[in-house]
């Protein structure tokens, strides 16, 4: 490939011309043809750091490491030198399901994330045959010619071979200040190009890149939930509790002269029932089916926990532009101040270009065609394209036999250029100002023809973007379920008046530039505002720090560069279809179609994952007070365990992992934002929990002293008990309302079904229990539907605290 022995470092290749560095790389201006890429690709290799392999066996033995698994494994010992050994298969059976479950998980989830940096994967312009095509950037070569504009990510260390770029690489240098990088200049991998646009030719790719690696174009958060914030929390709480009981029961079997075997056995039911063995597992599978959710609603997840995220916002900031509107600009009125129509258009066509593809441009063309009027006709001497410092394009043309010079721009840069202009320029304003209360936004025509040094101002051109035909549905649909939109255009208040109106998002609107001119702070107005007018993409992050300090959950959309910090700051940041490939690297939250209907889907699959979530907690933690009172109350009456260590592993399997299908049940949405009040759920448990322990308590009374049962058929049937009631508990907690208000799952059916018959057919046969007569089995059953009649307290506290 080289054409010299020499090997250039991608340093020493700054010092060199751009031909040098072209013939050093074998290459030409006219790129790489698909058969020497091909060649270069088996060379080189693809353009990435392959990333290091995590071993599966050693990834699966982690599992049996930590807090969780030292009790399991301590209880295991314990009950062998105990010579129970039944006991101890069962529980090595929950621990190697448990780092099954959670490792299977876990590996599908990072396949889930993996497949979608795929669909998020960089695409970049690249010269290959003498056609400019696009591929992925893990496909580029030394030697191959790409084209980078702005918002580009840089995919690989490029030489620049003309174009002037302001690139930023503070990720790779930490220097905060972007740099210009002009012809002959060296961009690096990761980097992000701010403003301009330059072809380059690539020279180094994946580890030889001058950094030695490539920045993660898409990265996925490790940091901890709000979910699993609270769970460790409620369990942490749960676990001073059951200390605290044992710390009651302890001294009752010293008194009672137990053995320190006995004691220990205490120790570990009382431990084992606290802590959320499925936790791990059940959080992995609940992200894992929001994100394929998510997915099949064209909405791309690039880290798990922005599921819940998203369900948590109370605030959407929303562009305007593609989101609230079509981004489809069309004329809908020209105005000719002593010029036809026709007349007024064509300077607008002439002063506009077709291969800029500018949605202004393409606008003023196509009615231009509809009504008749091309550029064909005349004959292009020069052009001006338009430049945000000038806010204006020119065409000088040959229409005939006459030279004219075409302007059109922003409507005040204009009248300023016209000789015309006092005795219009009132009038003008005025059509202006009306326009804008419409929704239209403006440009200006003004001609200058022959020989004549006067331009004359010649008509304006109204064009408007109209809302989504749904725009105004899905608004009282975020209304709806308690997310309060904020407009966010850079359009004047006028326009954006008027199309906040039409979808019911309000009146409210504040110009950011007036705001700064006032010196007026975001956070005094932030709270009434319900959309913000001329803003430029560096306002957006100021917005969403002014909503944070208010206490909101906020949810910004975004497209461009300068999109990022915001994405990055909110809570659930949300790249929009056609966004930059640096948006998209910030974003939270990829959107695959344009529109609202996306954005509540999202936050509906948020809310629904936060129910399930919540449903799951709930019953932990009912469960376990249930279990720790039941213990408690026998050790106090009894003065025994009514709860052996094997009874606790029955108890593991039976609730918290077949209850793992809740992670996968029918939920309903909340209406209001989905937050974690550990007071509120604590307080909404508690009775619960009260209610639960009534079965097993009059089962013990029943079997003791009406039935004169033996104490270890007491012992099985109190966990016959508390597996029955397991059942009932889920049926009431799953449902904010009444229980009969929704079904289950099909999966979570199965799992109650499968549960009460497998474990009365045990307890019937004497497998694992102690045989209990019929008689005991219907007392069992029976009062295990007491709770149900606190149903009624279940759905006012509900009500109440959720």
């Amino acid at each position: 490939m080289l054409k010299e022995s020499r090997t250039y470092s991608v340093r020493d290749m700054e010092n060199m011309s751009i031909n040098e560095v072209i013939a050093y790389l074998s290459s030409s201006e006219e790129g790489l043809s698909s058969e020497e890429v091909s060649r270069r690709l088996k060379e080189y290799g693809f353009n990435e750091v392959p990333e290091k392999k995590k071993n599966p066996l050693l990834e699966y033995l982690k599992r049996y490491w930590g807090p969780l698994p030292w009790l399991m494994e301590i209880t295991i010992i314990t009950s062998i030198v105990a010579e129970k050994i039944l006991e101890a298969e069962i529980i090595a059976f929950l621990l190697v399901l448990n780092a099954t479950i959670g490792f299977l998980h876990s590996r599908s989830s990072e396949k889930t994330v993996q497949l979608l940096k795929k669909k998020l994967s960089v695409k970049v312009s690249v010269l290959r045959d003498g056609k400019w095509i696009e591929v992925d950037a893990r496909e580029l070569v030394p030697g191959d010619i790409i084209f980078l504009r702005i918002g580009s990510i840089v995919p690989a260390d490029a030489k620049v071979i003309n174009g002037n770029m302001l690139v930023d690489q503070s990720a790779l240098t930490g220097e905060s200040l972007p740099v210009e990088v002009g012809p002959g200049g060296i961009i690096y991998s990761g980097s992000i190009v701010k403003r301009g646009e330059a072809r380059c030719i690539v020279v180094a790719t994946g580890t030889k890149t001058y950094f030695g690696k490539t920045i993660e174009l898409v990265k996925e958060a490790k940091t901890t939930s709000m979910q699993e914030e609270a769970v460790l929390k409620i369990t942490r709480y749960m676990l001073y509790a059951g200390l605290v009981a044992l710390a009651v029961s302890i001294p009752i079997g010293i008194m009672e002269k137990w053995s320190v075997f006995s004691l220990i056995d205490l120790a570990v039911v009382f431990l084992m029932s606290c802590v959320p063995v499925a936790l791990p597992a059940v959080l992995t599978i609940m992200q894992a089916y929001g994100s394929m959710e998510l997915s099949r609603r064209n909405v791309l997840v690039t880290r798990l926990s922005a599921v819940e995220d998203i369900g948590a916002v109370n605030v959407a900031c929303l562009d305007k532009t593609g989101t609230i509107t079509l981004n489809q600009l069309e004329v809908v009125g020209v105005k000719g101040y002593g010029f036809t129509e026709k007349d007024v258009v064509l300077y607008a066509v002439l002063a506009s270009r077709e291969e800029a593809h500018d949605p202004l441009n393409d606008a003023i063309i196509t009615y231009g065609k509809r009504i008749g009027v091309t550029r064909d006709l005349c004959k292009e001497l020069s052009f001006t394209p338009f430049e945000p410092s000038l806010k204006r394009s020119e065409c000088v043309a040959l229409c005939g036999n006459e030279k004219v010079r075409a302007i059109l721009g922003e409507p005040k840069t204009v009248l300023s250029l016209c000789t015309n202009n006092e005795h219009l320029k009132d009038k003008v304003l005025q059509d202006i100002e009306e326009a804008s209360r419409k929704g239209a936004r403006t440009l200006a025509v003004a001609v200058q023809r022959g020989d004549s040094r006067e331009v004359t101002f010649a008509g304006l051109i109204h064009l408007m973007d109209p809302p989504r035909p749904d725009a105004r549905e899905m608004i009282l649909k975020l209304r709806e379920h308690g997310v309060r939109p904020v407009m966010l255009t850079g359009d004047n208040v006028a326009i954006a008046k008027e199309i906040a109106r039409n979808v019911a998002i309000g009146e409210r609107i504040f110009s950011v530039r007036e705001i700064m001119s006032k010196d007026v702070k975001l956070e005094d107005i932030i709270d009434e505002a319900d959309g913000l007018a001329e803003v430029y993409p560096e306002d957006k992050f100021n917005v969403v720090k002014a909503l944070q300090s208010k206490g909101y959950r906020v949810a910004m959309t975004g497209d461009g560069v300068n999109d990022a910090p915001a994405l990055s700051q909110a809570e659930a940041g949300i790249a929009v279809k056609q966004a930059t490939d640096a948006a998209k690297a910030t974003a939270s939250l990829v959107l695959l179609e344009d529109g609202l209907s996306v954005i509540v889907d999202a936050i509906t699959v948020g809310r629904i994952l936060h129910q399930r979530a919540l449903t799951w907690v709930i019953n932990k933690i009912t469960k376990t007070l249930q279990t720790i009172l039941v213990i408690l109350v026998g050790m106090l009456w009894l003065r025994k365990m009514t709860i052996t260590p094997m009874g606790m592993a029955v108890l593991l399997l039976a609730n918290d992992f077949l209850t793992m299908t809740i992670s996968t049940d029918n939920a309903r949405p909340s209406m209001k934002p989905a937050t974690w009040n550990v007071k509120n759920i604590m307080i909404f448990s508690l009775p619960l929990s009260i209610a639960m322990l009534i079965p097993p308590v009059i089962v013990t009374y029943i079997s003791l002293s009406v039935l004169n049962s033996s104490w270890n058929a007491t012992v099985s049937a109190v966990l016959l008990s508390l597996i029955y009631t397991s059942q009932v508990r889920i049926l009431m907690v799953r449902e904010r309302k009444w229980l009969w208000s929704s079904r289950p799952g099909r999966e979570l059916t199965i799992s109650l079904l499968g549960t009460l018959i497998v474990f009365t057919l045990l307890a019937y046969t004497g497998i694992i229990f102690t045989e209990l007569t019929p008689n005991l089995l219907l007392v069992v059953a029976t009062t295990s539907l007491i709770p149900l009649a606190f149903e009624p307290l279940k759905v006012y506290l509900a009500k109440k605290y959720f």
